[in-house]
């Protein structure tokens, strides 16, 4: 598995990712898919207030995205901004094993601790999240007027 720069030729594989879960587009968007267009406003978004986007490649396949944001504006944490799994390759593992590769990103970049938030009504993403460890801090309201549960987690390395 390893991590791709998401890029301006690989948006179509975006697309094909983020449309695949209705029902996280649905809980966090209230729509079941997102235009091109869309999804070129969240990434340029993310990339004004200084995310990294990752595709995630498994086997030559892109399976996922992962966005890092190594200091939240809003509180000075680093963040998880998103996960999200290709809908048809959930439960093969591969958040598992993209948690391994952010967590080597975090040890090599110094950072103890981080945060990342999810719908109050994402059930699977709560489970998932409280699986690896995460901890509910707080709860926000978002700027669609969602409820969001912050997660915070310290990681501890090997070498600790």
């Amino acid at each position: 598995m390893k991590l791709v720069k998401s890029k301006p030729e690989l948006l179509d594989e975006e697309v094909t990712i983020l449309n695949s879960d209705y029902f996280f587009n649905q809980i966090s968007k209230n729509k079941d898919v997102y235009t091109k267009e869309e999804i070129l406003d969240i990434i340029q978004e993310s990339q004004r207030i200084g995310a990294e986007r990752f595709l995630i490649q498994k086997d030559n396949q892109y399976v996922g995205i992962l966005e890092l944001l190594m200091k939240n504006p809003n509180d000075g944490y680093p963040w998880l901004g998103l996960l999200q799994i290709h809908k048809d390759t959930q439960g093969h593992g591969y958040g598992n094993e993209v948690m391994d590769l952010f967590y080597t990103i975090m040890q090599e970049r110094g950072v103890k601790t981080f945060r990342l938030g999810v719908i109050d009504v994402n059930e699977p993403g709560h489970r998932f999240w409280k699986r690896q460890g995460m901890i509910p801090v707080k709860s926000v309201i978002d700027k669609d007027g969602k409820k969001i549960i912050v997660y915070e987690k310290d990681i501890v390395f090997q070498s600790e």
